[in-house]
């Protein structure tokens, strides 16, 4: 293409747009024709002429004494794919833009959802909860590693659970089907995130299985033990990182659900002496 600058300045001026409009409604025209339309000099007209020709927006043929004036195609033509290549540019970007806004605005819009949905419906998307055990933090811990342990008390008052599997380890799976009262099975599915025996326990976990096996609640767990003379200080805190719609019930439930957990834990503990655990 023509040097750009030189084609943009040729036509900033208004007369010479005006030009390059007249010459574009006719075939060809004088200079002479070009000078009576316009209520300025003769030269003035000339040196527009001019700076059009050296932009070569416009092609002069001499007649005789006369010159004729006529658009020229090709400078047109290299100027629309110019202006089309940089409009193509733009839309990408805007188009871009345009992806970046909605993601955003779809993300927003589901963090208020969410939100709206917790209000509505009451139901706990994050929980901490303490208590305090008689029994040592190394005692208390094997309570939540034990798989034969960890069977008896976890879930819910009235809940059994089956095929407990613990992988005591970073990377290990939890797996255990929780039976409830009606016999209904409640598959839940875990992993260990982190493990620090016998301070710190921290795992994922997910339960309401679709028909493809994967889980529609998930939540991530950490649950400190801390030594308080000789007992334990235990601190769980769970935060929802999944809930499809549905499951507003379970969820409103979670306080409840974990302290019936716990309380079922205190009794399996007091229940088994240190002889029992074999220590």
């Amino acid at each position: 293409m023509h040097e750009s600058a030189d084609i943009f300045s040729a036509i900033a001026d208004p007369t010479r747009r005006s030009i390059l409009e007249v010459l574009a409604t006719h075939e060809a025209l004088a200079a002479s024709d070009i000078y009576d339309r316009y209520p300025v000099s003769p030269q003035a007209i000339s040196r527009h002429l001019k700076i059009l020709r050296e932009a070569q927006l416009v092609i002069v043929e001499k007649r005789a004494q006369q010159r004729i004036y006529r658009i020229n195609p090709a400078a047109f033509s290299e100027l629309e794919d110019w202006t089309a290549g940089l409009r193509k540019r733009w839309n990408q970007r805007l188009d871009a833009l345009e992806k970046v806004l909605d993601e955003e605005w779809n993300n927003t819009r589901g963090m208020k959802d969410w939100r709206e949905k917790t209000m509505q419906t009451d139901r706990l998307t994050e929980l901490t909860m303490t208590r305090i055990f008689k029994q040592p933090r190394e005692f208390v811990f094997r309570g939540w590693t034990d798989p034969r342990l960890f069977a008896k008390w976890w879930g819910p008052e009235m809940f059994s659970n089956s095929a407990c599997e613990l992988d005591v380890r970073p990377g290990g799976a939890i797996r255990l089907d929780m039976i409830a009262p009606d016999g209904t099975v409640y598959p839940f599915r875990g992993v260990y995130d982190e493990i620090a025996e016998p301070e710190k326990l921290v795992f994922t976990g997910g339960s309401f299985l679709d028909e493809a096996g994967h889980p529609q609640l998930e939540s991530r767990t950490t649950v400190l033990f801390d030594d308080v003379d000789g007992q334990t200080k235990l601190t769980v805190h769970t935060v929802i990182t999944k809930a499809v719609p549905g499951l507003e019930q379970p969820l409103s439930g979670m306080q409840e659900g974990w302290m019936t957990s716990l309380e079922r834990l205190e009794r399996v503990l007091a229940q088994y002496s240190n002889e029992t655990l074999g220590r």
